[in-house]
């Protein structure tokens, strides 16, 4: 069984902000994280080939770079990208459904 890192980072002015200061970021944005290639291609289900060639045509999430021969995906970005394919299909098979009856 092989793991593999989700990378977190905080945004900078949330660093500078003390322990009090947080409670008032409720209301503020997740912190951001990062998916290794292993983790996308687990949660999309595409070969590494396929995920780049989809990158190639606009139609998937670049990767960020986060070191010199580092690269992730934003975490927020491919699960919208995956809830998009889910409402693609799902408003297909709503199309056919009204065009049968």
């Amino acid at each position: 069984m092989t793991m593999t890192a989700t990378h977190k980072i905080k945004k900078p002015s949330d660093r500078a902000l003390g322990d009090a200061d947080h409670s008032a970021l409720s209301g503020a944005p997740e912190e951001l994280s990062f998916l290794r290639l292993p983790d996308v291609k687990s949660v999309t289900g595409l070969s590494k080939s396929s995920l780049y060639a989809l990158i190639r045509s606009n139609s998937f999430p670049a990767p960020v770079q986060l070191g010199p021969r580092t690269v992730g995906w934003v975490r927020s970005e491919v699960q919208q990208w995956a809830a998009e394919r889910i409402e693609d299909r799902r408003a297909l098979q709503a199309s056919a459904v009204r065009k049968r009856a």
